[in-house]
């Protein structure tokens, strides 16, 4: 019966973002220095990730970038979150449903590795791909469940 159900062979939302990860992982998607132009032995990591997105059309992503610790923290922020938006406009030129993909630049203030080393620095400079959990998009009952919450706390 799976194979009459096309729903049964999409990947789950969990599996969406491990492919997509494996994908970015494989081949990093790098970027000029200091700019959001992606480099273009990255366009096959994007070719990649875009076929993933086709299957996962529902599946609500968050593309985060992230830079290293050099220069000014407010640069850093508004460099992730333009490389970001480029990744996601990459994937968009490509013919994929965007409308489930956001993009976010988290700067320096996450980092995965020491930024006192080049290695540790080329690490940090990354795109991610992260699942949104759907309960975010309750704007109106998330507001609600706070006011409650601090009610019930006191």
């Amino acid at each position: 019966s799976e194979a009459l159900d096309p729903l049964a062979a999409l990947p789950t939302p969990d599996e969406c973002v491990e492919l997509i990860n494996e994908a970015a992982n494989k081949r990093k998607i790098t970027f000029a220095p200091s700019s959001s132009d992606i480099e273009s032995d990255a366009m096959e990591t994007i070719d990649a990730i875009a076929g993933i997105l086709r299957d996962c059309q529902s599946v609500q992503i968050e593309i985060s970038g992230h830079t290293d610790s050099q220069g000014r923290e407010v640069m850093n922020e508004q460099l992730s979150q333009a490389r970001a938006d480029s990744v996601l406009n990459a994937i968009m030129a490509r013919r994929v449903l965007t409308s489930n993909l956001s993009a976010k630049g988290y700067g320096e203030s996450q980092p995965i590795a020491d930024n006192d080393t080049e290695g540790g620095r080329e690490a940090n400079r990354r795109i991610e791909f992260r699942l949104v959990a759907p309960e975010a998009e309750a704007d109106d009952a998330g507001e609600t469940t706070e006011a409650t919450g601090a009610e019930d706390s006191q």
